[in-house]
């Protein structure tokens, strides 16, 4: 007599029952900082002693993030289609800066120096990483448009305008197939609108994204507005935007006080938005251990929790922002179903 043995195979990691917005992580912000020299401080210094401690800090490349259980990053992009625009010297390690293409840094000449330095550098990074672990869970990589000049003696930037913003994307469609993207045309699906998709029927289910990179603009004001313009509700573009709830392309919020934005960030989540906050800024809540702003930051529910330090730095003090056990995501407290704040892997 033969006995068979049927086995019902569910998801290794269990929750199958959550959606995109419901799992909370943390990430870094200025996620490709490399901290000036120390001439460079010395002469920081003569101008801003605040920026001679609040950028005194160095990112490990962005693969190494991601092994570190890092899922969220932030990118100060800035436009270079001739190439060489924020180059500094003749130095072999300086070469990237002179190629063509969209360049990562902070401020120019002041705090230029970057562990990614060019906009494809950083996504092959993480495009590496991916590929070796295609089960990985939803990375979100929050872009910044740098054209305004923050400095008087570095080069003037160029604008980014709809072109400038269309090559972005073509630099991002050369690294990541469309596939591997959580696009707004992803979400939106069938229904009119990503707000009516969000409110209606709701963000894709979490296994559907696993091995996927979501794109989210940092700028509001008239970049936000030139990256819609003729596009209302993101249709074919990369980038999700932080609009109002009344806007078509309501879906992803940044809201970057945890503290004075508090409930509203809470509601945003429990209406099912996502939302990006940041646990600290400037080395200040370190430098003072104070925790205050991250703990609001992690109960707030915001989706994407950003932080400068996500380990701590012994030399400065013992704060850092991580979730408990340092989960690389957990279910989302305000608005996960069943066990709110379980570890998901």
């Amino acid at each position: 007599m033969k006995i068979f043995l049927f086995v019902l195979f569910l998801p290794l990691t269990g929750y199958s029952d959550l959606r995109l917005n419901q799992i909370q992580m943390v990430g870094t912000h200025n996620s490709y900082h490399v901290a000036p020299t120390p001439a460079q401080m010395k002469f920081l210094g003569m101008f801003s002693k605040e920026a001679t401690t609040a950028w005194n800090y160095t990112r490990k490349s962005l693969n190494k993030q991601l092994e570190n259980g890092l899922r969220h990053f932030e990118l100060d992009v800035y436009a270079d289609p001739e190439g060489g625009l924020f180059s500094n010297s003749n130095d072999l390690l300086d070469s990237p800066m002179k190629k063509t293409g969209m360049k990562v840094l902070h401020v120019p000449k002041l705090d230029a120096r970057s562990v990614h330095p060019t906009f494809k550098g950083a996504l092959d990074s993480v495009k590496k990483w991916s590929d070796r672990n295609p089960n990985h869970l939803p990375v979100m990589i929050l872009v910044e448009l740098k054209d305004r000049a923050e400095n008087p003696l570095g080069p003037k930037p160029v604008k980014f305008d709809r072109a400038q913003m269309e090559a972005l994307e073509k630099e991002i469609l050369s690294v990541l197939k469309l596939g591997r993207i959580i696009t707004p045309d992803f979400v939106r699906g069938d229904k009119a609108n990503l707000r009516d998709t969000i409110s209606q029927k709701g963000w894709p289910m979490l296994e559907k994204c696993r091995g996927m990179i979501m794109f989210c603009l940092d700028n509001e004001g008239s970049h936000r507005e030139e990256y819609l313009k003729g596009n209302p509700t993101l249709e074919e573009r990369l980038l999700f935007v932080s609009v109002g709830l009344d806007h078509p392309a309501a879906a992803w919020m940044k809201r970057n006080d945890p503290i004075g934005g508090f409930q509203e960030i809470q509601q945003l989540v429990k209406a099912g938005f996502m939302v990006r906050t940041r646990a600290d800024a400037n080395t200040v809540e370190a430098r003072a251990n104070d925790r205050a702003r991250s703990i609001k930051a992690l109960e707030s529910g915001a989706q994407f929790v950003s932080s400068d330090f996500p380990d701590k730095v012994p030399q400065i003090s013992e704060y850092e922002v991580r979730l408990p056990d340092r989960a690389v995501a957990r279910a989302n407290p305000v608005s996960a179903p069943g066990q709110k704040g379980r570890a998901v892997k």
